[in-house]
């Protein structure tokens, strides 16, 4: 029988010169947790430089390679360990861009309009100094730049700010997913929940492991790589999905192409387009799907899977005096009244109001408003704000 060889015997100026070769095969098969390190480093760099071979980039194509450079530093950083000693803080200096950047990432996923703007940019950002400026204080402190002070009320207020800001970044990273989900055509709704459940699975996994692993580092170094290496593939696919589902949607050419072309043509509206044109209705007004910005007639199809020239020769026998984006624009507006109506929310601007009833701007809505009901927002809400005060008295 071979004999079982222990660590001890393996380093020990006594041991054997020749090993079993079955014992050596079996040693160089072990999965090092450095050796997963690398590997899922390699992966990362892997998705950074396919990115660079996208011809038509995409925002999402760019964060995602800024998150998986930086990540790819993270994992750098942890490869090295003290075998560089204060430098690898250094290194450090390029994990600024992780949560905050997924966040971005997950916006540009799911949101149409209004994707990055400025006060996004400045919370991402906010972050990434912070966590610069830590790495900067560690390895100015290892290196007796400054006097290492150890428990440092400095260093502990920075990593507690940084901790909240990436918690909040991280729930608005899960809220993108949800965002407009019940409005979600299948497809989209298919890769939410692809999204969700990583980010879910990563996140949870994550919390859990920090309790029930708190002390066995190496296990939870492995735990947390895993999670790593399954969030960055997971998103790799997603992100291929989604840019292979838009472009062949923008592709596809319905036999009709558009509402207005349907309409021109007289056709006999048969018993299926009568029953259609429910489900049409049921969805539109039920289902809230009026209050999705930018709203086409192929997006019901998709959500209906059916043809888009028969969801417009549906609609035309329900919309005999209005065009498609008449029609929804009416929804809107009568949902907008009901806001603007409600004393619960005077506290909301006419932005938030356009908003929240599925216009993509406040110059669409307040023209389309004003030709509906011959007020501006303001005004309906100024006329309602009166009438309750003349029914109060």
């Amino acid at each position: 029988m071979t004999k079982l060889l222990t660590k001890a015997d393996l380093i020990s100026p006594s041991a054997p010169v020749t090993l079993n070769a079955n014992i050596k095969l079996s040693a160089c098969s072990i999965m090092t947790l450095s050796n997963f390190y690398i590997l899922t480093l390699c992966v990362c760099l892997g998705c950074l430089i396919a990115q660079l071979f996208v011809k038509q980039k995409k925002l999402p194509h760019i964060l995602f390679a800024i998150f998986c450079g930086s990540v790819a530093m993270s994992l750098t950083q942890k490869v090295t360990g003290d075998a560089i000693g204060a430098y690898k803080y250094l290194i450090g200096l390029g994990t600024v861009a992780t949560c905050n950047c997924y966040w971005l990432l997950s916006r540009s996923f799911f949101r149409q309009e209004k994707v990055i703007e400025h006060h996004h940019l400045a919370l991402a950002f906010a972050i990434s100094l912070l966590i610069f400026i830590n790495q900067g204080y560690l390895f100015a402190s290892s290196s007796q730049i400054i006097a290492n002070s150890g428990d440092s009320v400095f260093r502990h207020v920075l990593s507690e700010i940084t901790v909240l800001l990436s918690s909040c970044v991280l729930v608005l990273s899960f809220w993108e997913g949800c965002r407009g989900f019940k409005a979600a055509t299948k497809q989209d709704k298919a890769q939410r929940i692809v999204f969700l459940s990583t980010f879910g699975l990563a996140v949870g996994i994550s919390k859990l492991t920090s309790f029930t692993l708190a002390d066995n580092a190496d296990a939870k170094e492995w735990v947390i790589t895993a999670i790593i290496l399954m969030v960055v593939v997971n998103t790799q696919l997603l992100l291929a999905w989604r840019v292979q589902y838009k472009r062949s949607d923008s592709q596809s050419k319905p036999q009709a192409s558009t509402f207005e072309e349907i309409r021109t043509k007289p056709e006999p509206v048969c018993d299926i387009d009568t029953t259609l044109a429910r489900e049409i209705t049921s969805l539109i007004n039920e289902g809230s799907l009026y209050l999705q910005a930018n709203l086409k007639v192929a997006d019901i199809a998709r959500s209906l899977d059916v043809p888009e020239y028969r969801v417009s020769r549906a609609l035309k026998s329900q919309i005999t005096d209005k065009n498609f984006n008449q029609y929804i624009n009416s929804l809107r507006i009568e949902h907008a009244k009901s806001l603007l109506a409600n004393p619960e929310n005077q506290g909301w601007s006419v932005l938030v109001i356009s908003l929240e009833s599925g216009f993509a701007s406040i110059g669409p809505f307040t023209r389309a408003f004003k030709a509906e009901t011959g007020q501006t927002p303001n005004q309906f809400r100024q006329m309602q704000l009166s009438n309750d005060l003349v029914k109060a008295s």
